[in-house]
């Protein structure tokens, strides 16, 4: 029943179920810490997608080698074992747990003689002392370790002689490993755990206190721990989660007093994290009356998992239990992140949705989530996945991370200057003091001294009380985050000039910033106006100063987008030059003019419809870049949809044709044949002529139940339609989530569509300001063009031009011979040309349209399909002179009433030169070509 119940557990609300949360933690802790080892913490089962969820082998094997085979049999016959609590030192080589020998015989195949009469094979892990004068004086070749020190149980030395000679070195590490080798058994002795039942919400009336593990368990409530060994196997599993907290809590024991490890830029870094991780009372609760906007969760960036993201997720909800007010998402990230969870392989697919495959567990606890990114930072990093970072809501861990080590420095190269420009803080452990000294020396060399520390190196005050073994250099004792430090990318402040009062001030000089980056610039100082006794240069000065900018130019336009949608940008003061629109936004079409002014409208749009409200609730912008994205994905599939579109058949034939039968349907309704006092609404002549739903029932000023019916069906209509259109355009992806596919229907539907098109840009006062611009933007352009007409007249050719005006402008009979003679030779050119267009026409190729390729396109598809079904009538092409363009102009300039003789004459005409003799005006005829 206990796979059953924790799946039921698992889909309960975190606040209704802290009881049932509780049994289940404190069963599954117990079972767990017997299965955890000193290097790799098992972890429990996850939760995962379903559609990734798969059943699990008993025994699982990722080697095609036949004696891994061999061996992953005899583990799963193996039984189990119960050691006492006074029978668990053995030595390795004969350990009743089958993977203690193994590991014996690995230390003999890898592991090298400590004696200083071999040669050195491996670099220095640990500081050495000035006493220590038998450091690389050995001659004799490397030998594997093979003697097993009775009093340890470890292989540790060669030989015995070697291990008697050294015996005084080895006292100094023996009873570590002494008890190593104990609690390593202790955790395969089968016993019950019971110091992994871990404590639920903490009251909020009690305080923690943060001075020692011994206080920190006793104010968290926890059970009882009575023994050194049960300390050390808890304390191993909550070194991780505490650390963390020990550093961000506001009762941390790392202070800014006398002695303490805090640094001034490190007060001011956490306080900003612990203003939202322990925010104000503000009469939350859960009635309507007590609902209150939630601030984003803090994001804790754990980078180069190993260990730590298998944890059993209990052992991280006591992080989330010490920050009960705040929400907290923590994200694993490193090529090693997976390790020890094969429950939850194979890895998510990486989809537009999810584009690093990240494992997501939101059933943690109801104020945290976990994801699990198998990748390194940098490539996330360059990608802006996580980005913008902020410092009051993102802090970046490294748990041993190496940085100094030379194995793994290399890692860490292209990682450390993009921790340091976010500016976040970085908190960083290490396994013993040179460990984190390595680290921290490589800091100061790799960063050139561009990074503030906030946390001064020191041993944490909540490090694991367990000590753990090297396999591969047993002398190499170190415990889970020894040490640990906090630091950051660098700032500057500002340095403001004190202004001049007179010209002969004494010059004010400025510390210079180090010549490494560009920093921010210094502002200019505020004075008054000039008096009148000012230097004359002053005035110079001010009128030298360009005129405000137009608001309706390019540059007020990319102001306007970049205040509204690249907020983020404006903030990051490191870059020396702004970044171009189309590389911070995605393209709206495929040219860029047309895309800064449909940017232009959509800021106006979000910001006042959009970010109005929702930057009240949260500083966020990744919503409204998310809108962007989905916007910008559908006008560019709306673009690719209109160039498959026949635009000729369009706009001279089916456009004109709706705009000839709204013509006729006008005229008939406004010119009925009624007479007085029969007296017909023309609007429901003209609804009834031309029936639209989204339009009905016609409104009354007298009725206004007609009138809000007319607006629902209106509303109805718009929603129906943005439906349709989205449903075409957006990936499967986006409409498989009803909130944003809502919202994107709502902004199309009633922002763009409703208010802007139909209520406003219908409006005559807006029509009237439309024609007036676009009249003064003509009138302009004239008044242009005739300043440089006037500046050529001043050239030295203008008198002879005044000459022919003025002998152009009478009336002459040679003048009049002349027009004749042009005019003759002009219809001679026209005949010409019409003749040889006709004759040319026949060698040109047919007309194409988008119609005619989606019909061949079809037609290799359905070779096997009925008449009926194939549909040759759905791609009609008629000859242009057919179009009815030229039907709707002679209905709009009511010629068949004016000039009737005019009509017939034209509509013989049309139809000799497209159904004649010749056909010159049909289907590809020479003029329809």
């Amino acid at each position: 029943m206990e796979p059953t119940f924790r799946r039921a557990a698992s889909s309960l609300c975190g606040r209704c179920s802290p009881s049932v949360r509780r049994q289940l933690a404190i069963g599954a802790a117990s079972r767990a810490l017997t299965r955890t080892s000193a290097h790799n913490l098992r972890t429990f089962h996850t939760t995962i997608a379903k559609e990734h969820k798969r059943t699990a082998p008993a025994t699982r094997d990722f080697s095609t080698s036949g004696i891994v085979k061999s061996e992953s049999a005899a583990k799963a016959t193996e039984t189990p074992i119960r050691l006492s609590q006074d029978d668990l030192f053995h030595p390795f080589s004969s350990s009743p747990v089958p993977e203690f020998r193994r590991r014996a015989a690995f230390m003999r195949q890898h592991a090298y003689c400590p004696h200083p009469d071999h040669k050195p094979t491996k670099q220095v892990t640990i500081a050495p002392k000035p006493d220590d004068a038998n450091t690389a004086t050995g001659t004799q070749a490397p030998a594997h370790v093979n003697f097993e020190c009775p009093d340890c149980g470890l292989p540790v030395y060669c030989c015995e002689e070697h291990w008697m000679d050294d015996y005084e070195k080895h006292l100094e590490i023996c009873d570590t490993l002494r008890q190593i080798n104990e609690d390593d058994h202790d955790l395969r002795s089968g016993r019950i755990f019971h110091e992994g039942n871990l404590p639920d919400l903490q009251m909020v009336e009690a305080a923690i206190n943060m001075t020692n593990w011994d206080t920190f368990m006793y104010t968290r409530e926890f059970e009882a721990v009575n023994s050194d060994r049960s300390m050390r196997q808890i304390t191993r599993l909550l070194t991780y989660p505490v650390t963390i907290g020990s550093v961000l809590h506001e009762l941390s024991p790392y202070t800014y007093k006398d002695g303490g490890r805090l640094t001034t830029e490190g007060l001011k870094s956490f306080s900003a994290l612990r203003y939202n991780l322990h925010p104000p009372k503000s009469g939350l609760g859960s009635k309507v009356n007590q609902l209150r906007p939630e601030a984003p969760p803090v994001r804790l960036f754990i980078l180069g998992a190993r260990a730590e993201s298998s944890l059993p997720r209990p052992a991280w909800v006591q992080l989330a239990h010490m920050f009960p007010e705040s929400r907290l998402h923590l994200i694993f990230i490193g090529p090693e992140s997976m390790a020890n969870r094969d429950d939850e392989f194979p890895l998510p697919e990486r989809t537009p949705s999810n584009p690093f495959g990240a494992v997501v567990e939101d059933r943690v606890w109801y104020k945290m989530k976990i994801s699990t990114i198998v990748d390194y930072y940098h490539t996330i990093h360059q990608t802006g996945h996580f980005a913008p970072y902020d410092p009051y809501f993102d802090c970046f861990v490294l748990f041993h991370p190496g940085l100094g080590h030379p194995a793994s420095t290399h890692e860490w190269e292209q990682t450390l200057p993009m921790l340091l420009e976010t500016k976040v803080p970085i908190i960083s452990t290490g396994y013993t003091q040179f460990d984190m000294e390595r680290d921290v020396e490589w800091v100061k060399k790799t960063s050139k001294g561009e990074f503030d520390i906030l946390l001064q190196p020191g041993e944490n005050t909540f490090r694991s009380l367990r000590w753990d073994l090297n396999d591969l250099d047993p002398q190499d004792v170190s415990c889970g985050n020894w040490g640990v430090w906090a630091f950051r990318g660098k700032r500057y402040s500002t340095s403001i000039l004190p202004a001049m009062s007179a010209p002969d001030a004494a010059p004010v000089s400025v510390p210079a910033p180090p010549p490494i980056r560009t920093r921010t610039p210094v502002p200019r100082p505020k004075t008054a106006s000039p008096g009148p006794d000012a230097p004359p240069h002053t005035a110079a000065r001010r009128s030298a100063r360009p005129p405000p900018t137009d608001f309706l130019s390019d540059r007020a336009t990319s102001l306007l987008i970049r205040r509204t949608l690249c907020t983020q940008q404006l903030g990051d003061k490191s870059r020396d030059a702004q970044t171009p629109i189309d590389e911070l936004l995605p393209p709206l079409t495929s040219r860029n003019d047309v895309d800064l002014q449909l940017y232009a409208f959509l800021a106006i749009i979000l910001r006042e419809f959009v970010q109005s409200w929702y930057g009240k609730i949260t500083s966020d912008e990744n919503f409204v870049a998310e809108i962007i994205h989905i916007i910008a994905h559908c006008s560019r599939a709306l673009e690719q949809r209109l160039r498959k579109v026949d635009v000729e058949s369009l706009l001279l034939d089916e456009i004109p044709d709706l705009l000839d039968k709204h013509i006729t349907a006008y005229r008939t309704a406004h010119h009925t044949l009624s007479r007085p006092p029969i007296d017909a609404d023309p609007r429901e002549v003209y609804h009834a002529l031309c029936p639209l739903p989204h339009l009905a029932p016609v409104p009354h000023p007298d009725d206004p139940i007609a009138t809000s019916d007319q607006r629902e069906n209106e509303t109805l209509y718009r929603q129906l339609l943005v439906q349709g259109v989205l449903a075409i355009l957006l990936p499967t992806e986006d409409l498989e989530n009803p909130c944003l596919t809502s919202l994107v229907e709502g902004i199309f539907s009633e922002l763009i569509i409703g208010n802007v098109i139909a209520n406003k840009a219908s409006q005559p006062w807006l029509l009237y300001e439309a024609i007036c611009i676009s009249t003064r933007v003509l009138h302009e352009k004239r008044q242009n063009g005739e300043k440089r007409q006037q500046s050529n007249k001043t050239s030295p050719q203008s008198s002879e031009i005044k000459l022919k005006r003025s002998w152009s402008s009478g009336w002459s009979i040679r003048g009049i011979f002349l027009g004749l003679i042009h005019l003759g030779m002009l219809l001679v050119g026209c005949i010409r040309l019409i003749t040889t267009t006709l004759t040319m026409a026949s060698s040109l190729p047919p007309r194409t349209t988008p119609s005619d390729e989606k019909r061949d396109v079809i037609d290799q598809h359905k070779l096997n399909t009925s008449p009926t079904e194939s549909g040759p009538s759905r791609f009609v092409k008629a000859p242009i002179l057919s179009f009815r363009i030229w039907t709707c102009l002679g209905n709009l300039a009511e010629i068949h009433l004016r000039m009737p003789w005019l009509d017939g004459f034209l509509s013989l005409l049309q139809l000799g030169v497209v159904h004649g003799p010749g056909r010159i005006a049909g289907l590809n005829g020479p003029v329809d070509r």
